[in-house]
């Protein structure tokens, strides 16, 4: 049966005690919820809070957070990274979700691609991008199989957010394949189904490239408004809905989760029902 799980910020945007949705979740069918980093109110974080409201309910928790994993300087945000890590093992979510950040898939091309200059010899700049990028994803590795030592089992998930390079297919699928070569586990992708229309992509073509990465899915239904501005709403019914068409290409076993505020709570019950029932590719 499809996993579903529910964002906190279903109920609004508004700072909360996001422990307290934890049986209303329950009661609506859900397998897990999304604590969301940024609704949290001012002052010291409710971790242990939620983590047993969790515990409590039998619901799956899903930890994120709005850090992007590498800096302008193409990076890895390490500081801050260790910053979150250390909250999770508080809260004690099985994925920890972040963006990608400035991830430059030019300084990860593999060296035997086509990265040779016309004299045969590679650019001495990109030898030394390439080396400092394989680097940080080393580090990466050493950060979370520290966290696993002393906390367990973590998935760190990638979304697609909404930026120019936080939501492009290209930058993703190469640091994608740079984890698979490097032989990190343990990292896989939040497939966002609205985000790419606000990055400027094209959603069909990035399920076609992705859906081998992906592990858990947003779903939400983004349209034009009158004056020309996106817009996110909730997912329509309609057979031939986008959001269905994109579940079609990515794998049927990943978690689907509700990432839309609601018309109200009453409703969520049946939303959660049409995101476990839709298909998906087996």
């Amino acid at each position: 049966m499809k996993a579903v799980f529910v964002p906190t910020s279903v109920f609004g945007n508004t700072p909360g005690l996001q422990h307290e949705w934890t049986q209303t979740v329950r009661a609506a069918g859900a397998d897990g919820i999304e604590i969301r980093r940024e609704l949290f109110p001012p002052g010291k974080l409710p971790l242990a809070e939620c983590r047993e409201a969790n515990r409590n309910s039998g619901l799956r928790c899903i930890y994120s957070v709005p850090l992007e994993l590498w800096d302008e300087a193409g990076r890895l945000n390490e500081t801050k990274l260790s910053g979150v890590l250390e909250e999770a093992g508080i809260l004690r979510p099985e994925m920890l979700k972040v963006s990608l950040g400035h991830f430059m898939a030019a300084d990860w091309a593999d060296p035997g691609e086509e990265a040779i200059e016309a004299s045969g010899v590679r650019k001495s700049s990109e030898v030394h991008a390439s080396r400092n990028s394989g680097e940080c994803l080393t580090r990466l590795g050493e950060l979370l199989d520290q966290y696993r030592a002393l906390h367990g089992p973590l998935t760190l998930l990638i979304e697609n957010d909404q930026t120019p390079h936080g939501g492009n297919a290209g930058n993703l699928k190469a640091f994608f394949q740079a984890v698979e070569r490097s032989g990190l586990g343990g990292v896989a992708m939040t497939f966002d189904t609205g985000n790419w229309l606000y990055a400027g992509e094209e959603p069909v073509k990035a399920a076609l490239e992705l859906a081998p990465y992906t592990s858990y899915i947003h779903c939400k239904h983004v349209v034009y408004s009158e004056d020309n501005a996106l817009q996110t709403l909730p997912i329509p019914e309609e057979e031939d809905a986008s959001w269905r068409e994109l579940l079609a290409h990515l794998p049927e076993h990943a978690p689907r989760a509700i990432e839309f505020t609601l018309p109200g709570p009453e409703s969520l019950s049946g939303y959660l029902k049409m995101l476990r029932q839709a298909p998906g590719m087996p």
